[in-house]
């Protein structure tokens, strides 16, 4: 469980268009059109962790007015559970008044200091050693100088999102200040002091975001610098707590390292977006797509497939029934090629990230173990008789008609056997000299072993006046080979 607990604010977006200038004032005029509403400070942080999926208790306070109803409405809409003082008459708000084309035009604020020690007092009664806190500290009041120290004592998980002196926070597990306020605790960012003041404030890590620059990882042992990549930034709003609440999240599972670059994704996905936005786990996790087949000889129709199947997510993982299992599906004769061979043929196409050969008659285990966010099977499929439709979502791809290859086997067994009666019919036109119309056979006079062959087209054989046994095994011996290789018949 993640507790946490600072201060509150409402973020409110007048949306409208500019289309004159106001004849009482050199200001322009906007023509309301529609209001947004979203928590900020802690209350955003709160929804962000929960969007992602982990459980969070918020811890604050709220003035007894209209935005701090409306702060309410909206967790309670998300499910977050909440203890909230009524503090004050008046809660914090953030106005932006946006003209079209998104352009922001002036922000009102509306603020007093929260004076209560309600939050802190309830989050002290409610705390476990196991409980990881998050301090969301926007100096609105509510976190007091003495409150980080007062958490401390009871549980050693504690993050900071700072707005106070540094001091404020000596201990904490995780401290995450922006450039800006990294330099005014200790001036100039350099790795090796950052390291430094890490040490010395018994900070087991100190995390600084620098906007478009990336994020600082530091220990007291260490630094990393992870560059963000340049992207077309709508608003920033936001991004901090995005940033925080992906370290949060994926901590339980991930490094450090690896959690602070999910966090550069997030919030370069965030900060794309107007308004104080809310990060999912597909701005910043791969998509996994799932496809499976025998795919014994790889035709159109698959290639198809597959290119739809990678254009749905960023990862296409491609299941492949083992040949035991395509002996059972398909019969004796199946696969044409093993499993190695349509492994391979699979991973030379560009869109296949990883094949999966899997044992059982159904991907099932496989598709357990792989988690796909996506599943993609052919038109002679519905949704409910793929495989795995209630683990995610399924999409079906129209067969392209005219492509199987049940079909392309099947012409190649009726050709072969054409072109092997044709080749039977070719071995006695070639001696159609000696075609004995009356008998309907092949007559044959063998001079090097003294004896008379009938061949028929069936391969019947009648061997007439022969000295001996013998001469007849050998000269069966001849002819079969002649007729073994076309090329040496001679008429």
């Amino acid at each position: 469980m993640i507790k946490i607990i600072g201060d509150i604010m409402l973020d409110a977006w007048v949306n409208g268009d500019c289309q004159k200038v106001s004849p009482e004032a050199p200001v322009l005029v906007v023509k309301e059109s529609s209001k947004e509403y979203n928590v900020g400070g802690a209350g955003n942080l709160s929804l962000n962790l929960s969007n992602l999926g982990t459980h969070t208790s918020l811890y604050g306070s709220v003035g007894s007015d209209t935005p701090g109803l409306k702060i309410r409405e909206i967790l309670i809409q998300n499910s977050v559970k909440s203890y909230l003082s009524l503090d004050s008459k008046c809660t914090t708000t953030k106005t932006r008044i946006i003209g079209q084309n998104g352009q922001h035009l002036i922000r009102v604020d509306k603020e007093e200091q929260y004076k209560e020690k309600i939050p802190a007092e309830k989050l002290l009664e409610d705390l476990t050693e196991s409980d990881t806190v998050i301090v969301s500290d926007y100096n609105k009041g509510v976190i007091k100088k003495d409150t980080v120290q007062k958490i401390l004592q009871k549980c050693k998980n504690v993050y900071v999102d700072p707005k106070q002196d540094f001091t404020a926070y000596v201990g904490a597990f995780l401290v995450k200040p922006n450039m800006k306020e990294y330099e005014s605790w200790f001036g100039e960012f350099e790795p090796k002091s950052a390291q430094q003041h890490c040490k010395e404030n018994h900070w087991t890590w100190l995390i600084v975001t620098d906007g478009a620059n990336g994020i600082h990882v530091v220990s007291k042992d260490s630094h990393k610098h992870i560059q963000g990549e340049e992207v077309e930034i709508a608003d920033v709003s936001g991004a901090g707590d995005s940033v925080l609440a992906v370290i949060a999240h994926y901590l339980q599972t991930h490094d450090m390292v690896s959690c602070c670059e999910l966090a550069v994704k997030g919030a370069q996905k965030i900060i794309q977006k107007r308004g104080v936005s809310i990060i999912d786990k597909t701005d910043i996790e791969d998509t996994v797509v799932w496809t499976n087949g025998v795919f014994d000889i790889l035709h159109n129709g698959h290639l198809e497939l597959l290119k739809f199947a990678k254009q749905q997510g960023d990862i296409l993982i491609v299941g492949i029934n083992s040949d035991s299992s395509v002996k059972r599906l398909k019969g004796e004769g199946r696969p044409f090629n093993n499993s190695y061979v349509r492994e391979q043929q699979l991973l030379q196409l560009p869109w296949v990230d990883k094949v999966v050969v899997f044992e059982d008659d159904t991907p099932l285990e496989k598709i357990q173990e792989y988690s796909p966010d996506i599943i993609v099977k052919g038109g002679d499929y519905t949704v409910e008789t793929t495989v795995g439709n209630e683990l995610a979502e399924v999409k079906i791809f129209p067969t392209v008609e005219g492509f199987s290859t049940t079909q392309i086997m099947e012409k190649v067994k009726n050709n072969a056997e054409k072109n092997s009666k044709i080749n039977n019919n070719c071995q006695l036109s070639i001696f159609k000299d000696k075609i004995d119309e009356r008998l309907g056979c092949l007559r044959l006079n063998d001079t090097r072993h003294d004896l008379e062959l009938l061949i028929w087209e069936n391969g019947r054989c009648v061997a007439l006046n022969a000295r001996h046994p013998n001469m007849v095994a050998m000269s069966a011996v001849h002819w079969k080979a002649k007729f073994a290789d076309k090329k040496s018949l001679k008429a």
